[in-house]
């Protein structure tokens, strides 16, 4: 599992189609629930061609009336795709929400095209939805041409692209074994009234609620002074702190400049076990294990003894939105200081004398049981420190405070290995979308622990210092982790 653009997709020649909700004008009903302080923001903020989604290589032959029913069902199970705002004269947005029975999938067959050109046109299909315009969720397939003989396997290509005011990035990893399974139970003639059957929460009621417990928000009360004293006096979000990585765009055309897009495998699966496993040994998670290992790189190659960051976070802290599409996040406030705390890797000379070592042979790097310990206690009471405030929407402490800045340095951690059909994901070849990116100002971090291990995906200026920053603490974060798992170096001990 990678998170990437579109254009890192290996996408095939083939007949593409879109496929579109579409709902009876006179079927739209008004909604009295409240729409979200960040999905106000984000109506007020959101860029045009701003997008997420999925991809996957759906197995089995291609059938367009069991994919459409598929489809349908997708949207009947989840509120938040048949709901969308209007503007009401002098009282802001309004919601309305079409139900289910009012929705059709409509599939449009662009035609045959090359693999250049399917690479060209997908992103742009996906790439036409809006905060303001429904529906806010778009797919696409392509069904490949098969090989001289027709030997080639079933399955075709399937894409979506949402607007995130009702897409989270958990949503999306839970799209490929739903979409998947309603495929095939389409297939089989299950009856729509069963394909749409889901008890799931609703995104809408979850937004309503989130909106109540924003407005108990007071401008002197400690959510809004907490985020001010992580934002300094000029309420502004910290920057990575190696030089020239990150920076404010010089004018209009550097600001439009696009960023640069990496996706890279850090470590195996036993590394990744290893120091997850030393990670609860004290107390801490392998979040706070991960955390501490992307410390100590950006320490070890940019010099940097505090980092101060954004960690998304979710909010789907009721059972019934567990399953549930919509947009559940929440941003917690790092202040990682790991002034003082020796370096997680020991160096080890050729004989690995005064070590303690195992084997003892061959130079090499091993961990430091004593700082990787220290390092993970800091990280878990950092986090610590923020999480309490990741419940309190920060479009409304925004607000409250006068905060007009936006994260510039943010550093997200998933475990995907409970999501259902997980383990099915090499086989299908499934990956989720980000849309391209612009400016000079921001860098992003998602570190995704998935069944091969642990991967990275960022996004950063696509400059050459950037790009030379990113090199040296990717190879790092490579470093530190072949020190882990069962194949790697043991622990030092003093």
């Amino acid at each position: 599992m990678e998170y990437t653009e579109l254009s890192a997709y290996d996408l095939p020649a083939g007949v593409v189609t879109s496929w579109t909700p579409r709902a009876d004008a006179g079927r739209w009903q008004q909604d009295p629930r409240d729409l979200s302080p960040g999905h106000e923001a984000h109506l007020r903020d959101s860029e045009p061609g701003s997008w997420i989604g999925s991809v996957l290589r759906v197995p089995g032959p291609y059938e367009p009336e069991a994919l459409r029913r598929a489809i349908h069902a997708w949207l009947s199970r989840h509120e938040v795709l048949r709901t969308t705002v209007t503007r009401d004269a002098g009282a802001g947005w309004r919601r309305v929400t079409a139900p289910a029975e009012a929705v059709a999938v409509r599939d449009l067959v662009v035609g045959h095209l090359t693999a250049a050109q399917v690479t060209a046109l997908l992103p742009s299909l996906l790439a036409d939805v809006s905060p303001t315009a429904w529906p806010h969720c778009v797919l696409a397939s392509v069904v490949p041409d098969q090989p001289v003989g027709g030997s080639g396997p079933d399955g075709f290509v399937l894409a979506f692209g949402a607007d995130h005011s009702v897409m989270d990035a958990y949503s999306q990893l839970l799209w490929f074994e739903e979409i998947v399974s309603l495929y095939d139970a389409a297939r089989r003639g299950v009856p729509d009234a069963e394909l749409r059957a889901l008890e799931v929460g609703s995104h809408v009621d979850f937004s309503a609620e989130d909106r109540k417990l924003a407005m108990t928000l007071a401008a002197d009360g400690e959510p809004v002074h907490r985020w001010l004293d992580f934002l300094g006096p000029d309420a502004t979000f910290p920057r990575y702190g190696a030089e020239g990585v990150t920076h404010p765009a010089a004018d209009a055309a550097e600001a439009a400049r696009p960023q640069a897009s990496r996706s890279a495998w850090l470590a195996t699966a036993d590394q990744t076990d290893d120091l997850s496993a030393r990670s609860r040994a004290r107390g801490a998670s392998a979040q706070s294990g991960v955390l501490a290992t992307f410390a100590h790189a950006a320490r070890r190659v940019h010099g940097i003894d505090r980092l101060r960051f954004v960690l998304p976070m979710h909010t789907r802290y009721a059972p019934q939105h567990a399953a549930a599409v919509g947009w559940y996040v929440g941003l917690c406030p790092v202040d990682l200081d790991l002034d003082g705390v020796d370096p997680v890797l020991r160096e080890v000379d050729a004989g690995g004398a005064g070590t303690g070592r195992a084997g003892g042979a061959g130079a090499g790097r091993v961990i430091d049981g004593a700082a990787l310990t220290a390092a993970v206690e800091r990280v878990h009471a950092a986090v610590a420190a923020g999480k309490p405030l990741v419940r309190y929407s920060f479009a409304r402490i925004a607000e409250l405070g006068g905060i007009t800045d936006g994260p510039h340095l943010a550093v997200s951690y998933v475990d995907t290995r409970f999501v259902p059909g997980a383990e099915r994901w090499s086989a299908w070849d499934a990956r989720t979308l980000r849309s391209p990116a612009y400016g000079t100002d921001e860098l992003y971090l998602w570190f995704l622990r998935t069944h091969d291990g642990l991967n990275v995906s960022t996004r950063y200026p696509d400059a050459p210092e950037a790009h030379a920053a990113m090199d040296a603490l990717i190879e790092e974060l490579r470093a530190c982790f072949r020190a882990f798992g069962t194949a790697g170096l043991s622990e030092a001990v003093a």
